[in-house]
């Protein structure tokens, strides 16, 4: 990278008058305390006996006041203070991002009990394996279970909430170090289990899986048939391996095999599978698979395909244009299918880098666009390269009898649009968030979107050359401020 050049993001913001019901009072008071707290922080006055009051605090209130204040102010929260008066109710979650959260705090949710049904303990890259093991036991009423991105969370944390934890319906081990066989326990006695993620974990090969197989699987008849939500991402197992996972698992809803090494669609899904979100980004599942595939989900609601062909298992193949497989045959292939999906909601296609590279590729992309990405609320075209603003003339209504684009959230970071595209941005009405890092777009462009969709709060203009960098994170302020004077 040459010397000089910015990577930070540039994300502009602004809030809205709220259109909805008015906040009830229990609401405005914690809006109320959060934002005072930093003075009286600061000030120190009345700091003692403003936290003996949090003691009389209903415990249903207490994880929502705290969520506020990890958000707004974490660098003030101390371990005796959130040890004190925030270690109660029904839910807990801690983050690595505050600061005093040590061994010592996570050891002392203990003292919480039977009274905790959800626990959130993330990023906790350094705390041991045996002090997450130590503080389930005391939690024969939890449900919800999730140590996402404690890399050192493995086989006796695991097995101590298939001892202690049997009401579990939600576990996430995302990005620890779980090993497939330390679950056969937690599968066996969580009946109520319906959501698992176990994505990135490292050491999850066919050799470890196997063991887990080879406890659970020899009974022909053993199923998990409450599971709804599997998330295998980044797993390094085989694609058998990851099948005969399936095979157990024949109610699923949700599904994530993005970045494995699946090239071929499940064999065992069945006619009336009623899969509502799947995600296959990154990897090789052919273009013929891959539409009889979405044939045969009618309930589809949300579908990733982002660099399809380049996975193979490996997140950083996502770069390798060359090995992409997504054409503009593909796309008018799986547009012939999805605009008659009536659930339709989210689409992700980024980094499909052949899309529009072909003579006809304009009109594949035009045909997609308005058929199905005008009818989602959700869109990401990220790094199609060969995008283009006219490709962008389906958001378009045909009439006025049509309704405007559906569209809440819409990803166009790395294309080809510039200002061309602001009369088709400019009629997505219902548009919340617009990212447009490293395209063409101006600001006489972006004006003209923001002049017409009331609902925008957020931008992302990172490199993007045609505003002034000193405008990126405060394009609405410069919008306002242009609007006043003209």
């Amino acid at each position: 990278m040459a010397a000089g050049i910015s990577t930070a993001s540039a994300f502009s913001t602004r809030s809205l008058p709220s259109t909805g019901t008015i906040p009830n009072l229990s609401a405005l008071c914690a809006r109320s305390f959060v934002t005072n707290l930093q003075v009286l922080h600061e000030t120190r006055d009345d700091w003692e006996n403003t936290f003996k009051w949090l003691k009389l605090l209903p415990d249903n209130l207490v994880p929502r006041l705290f969520a506020m204040l990890r958000s707004s102010c974490p660098q003030i929260l101390t371990s005796a203070m959130i040890t004190s008066y925030f270690l109660r109710g029904p839910c807990i979650a801690l983050t690595s991002d505050i600061p005093a959260v040590s061994k010592n705090t996570i050891l002392a949710i203990a003292g919480v009990g039977n009274a905790l049904h959800e626990l959130h303990l993330t990023g906790f890259i350094k705390v041991a394996d045996s002090v997450f093991a130590t503080i389930l036991p005391s939690m024969s009423s939890l449900r919800t279970l999730v140590l996402r991105g404690c890399a050192k969370v493995g086989s006796a944390t695991a097995e101590a909430a298939a001892r202690s934890c049997h009401l579990l319906s939600t576990v996430n081990f995302n990005y620890t170090a779980v090993p497939p066989v330390a679950l056969v326990s937690l599968l066996k006695t969580c009946a109520d289990l319906k959501v698992l993620k176990l994505a990135g974990i490292p050491n999850w090969t066919d050799a470890t899986f196997a063991k887990l197989s080879s406890a659970l699987f020899q009974d022909e008849s053993f199923k998990l048939s409450n599971i709804r939500t599997l998330k295998l991402r980044q797993l390094g197992f085989s694609e058998s391996s990851i099948y005969s996972l399936l095979a157990r698992c024949p109610n699923l809803t949700r599904l994530d095999l993005s970045f494995t090494h699946v090239h071929r669609p499940p064999p065992v899904m069945p006619a009336e599978a009623r899969i509502e979100k799947l995600s296959l980004t990154s990897t090789a599942i052919g273009s013929v698979d891959l539409v009889a595939l979405i044939s045969g989900l009618p309930h589809l609601k949300s579908l990733a395909l982002g660099a399809l062909g380049g996975g193979q298992g490996s997140s950083v193949s996502i770069g390798n244009t060359s090995a992409m497989t997504m054409t503009d045959q593909t796309l008018v292939s799986l547009t012939d299918v999805l605009k008659d999906f009536g659930q339709f909601e989210k689409i992700s296609l980024v980094g499909n880098t052949k899309l529009g590279a072909t003579s006809s590729g304009g009109r594949a992309l035009e045909y997609f666009i308005r058929s199905v990405g005008r009818k989602c609320k959700h869109l990401n075209l990220a790094g199609v390269h060969y995008l283009r603003s006219l490709h962008l003339i389906g958001l378009l209504p045909n009439d006025a009898e049509e309704n405007p684009p559906r569209l809440e959230q819409l990803i166009l970071n790395n294309t080809g649009v510039d200002d061309e595209a602001a009369p088709y941005l400019a009629c997505c009405s219902n548009l919340e968030v617009l990212e447009i890092a490293g395209t063409k777009i101006s600001s006489d462009g972006l004006f003209t979107v923001i002049d017409s969709c009331s609902k925008l709060q957020t931008l992302n203009l990172t490199s993007c050359r045609g505003i002034r960098v000193t405008d990126r994170r405060h394009f609405f302020e410069v919008w306002e401020h242009e609007r006043r004077g003209s």
